[in-house]
């Protein structure tokens, strides 16, 4: 895909990206009763991780883009930028994977794991630590102070190039940040999510047993419409992988770039996404237009009729 193309789909999602971002943090502002619920936490933290994407890491490959060639040739900026990028993509993959373990918790289990203190922490504060504390520490190592090689950066790539642990004579690190970083938690969201529905059906048919669906009818939708966005952009480029790990070595080799390039899109469409999970949030917003409208209406009568 050529390189300009690129910068002008990511600019023009990028800015209703923000937008959409900038309502949806002044709803959590302005309703505490919103962001005091712990079914909305990781949603938020997902939202805030993305929110960071956009205004500062994504304008570093878009400038790349836009003019050919990296805008600060340093080695420190590039191991910013890889570190940065790294983490905020596999921060993401991990967290959207917890939150689907955890819808499970708050559908099923909100009676018995969700109203005990220690439970409570157990089952939503601390993976999502865990999470922050692995991905980070993780590519700080690996990246930042790489004990196993020495970073070469190069300035007309994207990135800068690859982490020197991506290389060939270091591949089975390579190797396990793939597995346990992507193919892992894309396993955790596909299972989650396609065992949620088994069990849904098995307990209203089998044992007759209807969970308050009108309840948690909003929580499931949330779970499966922001899971398919990771899916949707991550899988192409995962599946791709393993095939050329394990059975043909060129399997879409031309086409592997624009696949990994499409993952961009995940913060681009993730407050798009979250906007249409939150219905009382699009009735203030169709709310607020209409009487703007009306407004207008009245301001035209007006001045027609003083006319």
């Amino acid at each position: 895909m050529d390189p300009t193309l690129k910068f002008i789909l990511l600019l023009i999602f990028q800015i209703p990206a923000i937008l959409v971002s900038i309502i949806i943090f002044i709803y959590f502002a302005s309703d505490r009763n919103a962001r005091s619920k712990p079914k909305n936490h990781i949603w938020l933290i997902l939202l805030i991780l993305n929110f960071l994407y956009l205004v500062s890491d994504l304008p570093m490959s878009m400038s790349y883009y836009s003019q050919g060639k990296i805008w600060v040739k340093n080695d420190g900026y590039c191991v910013w930028w890889n570190w940065y990028e790294s983490s905020l993509n596999t921060l993401g993959l991990c967290l959207m994977a917890w939150a689907s373990i955890e819808r499970h918790f708050f559908i099923f289990h909100s009676q018995t794991i969700m109203r005990v203190r220690w439970k409570m922490w157990m089952a939503h504060y601390i993976p999502i630590f865990l999470c922050f504390a692995w991905i980070l520490t993780f590519h700080f190592i690996f990246i930042v102070i790489p004990p196993i090689c020495v970073n070469t950066w190069y300035f007309t790539v994207n990135k800068c190039g690859a982490p020197c642990f991506y290389t060939a004579d270091n591949g089975y690190y390579a190797l396990v940040e793939f597995i346990v970083n992507v193919v892992a938690p894309l396993g955790v969201i596909t299972f989650a999510n396609i065992f949620l529905i088994i069990r849904v059906i098995y307990q209203k048919i089998i044992h007759h047993q209807v969970v308050n669906w009108r309840r948690h009818r909003k929580m499931t939708f949330q779970l499966w419409l922001i899971s398919s966005v990771y899916l949707a952009f991550w899988l192409p480029s995962t599946l791709s992988t393993i095939i050329q790990l394990t059975i043909m070595p060129t399997f879409f080799v031309d086409q592997y770039d624009t696949m990994v390039f499409f993952i961009y899109f995940i913060p681009l469409l993730l407050p798009i996404v979250c906007l249409n999970t939150y219905p009382e949030l699009l009735r203030k917003i169709n709310e607020l237009i209409r009487r703007r409208i009306a407004r207008n209406r009245i301001g035209i009568s007006t001045v027609r009729t003083v006319h």
